[in-house]
């Protein structure tokens, strides 16, 4: 893998990161704050 491949491996990892947290923030409730939680822990990288 390319330094390239990896920075930009890293960028995309990086922004899904965000993306989940800003969903987490505004789940109106626990029980969809607990479905973001197990999705982002079953993600592939």
């Amino acid at each position: 893998m390319s330094i390239t491949e990896r920075l930009r491996r890293r960028r995309m990892i990086n922004r899904e990161n965000r993306a989940i947290d800003r969903a987490w923030m505004s789940a109106p409730t626990q029980s969809m704050r607990d479905e973001i939680a197990l999705m982002a822990q079953r993600r592939n990288f």
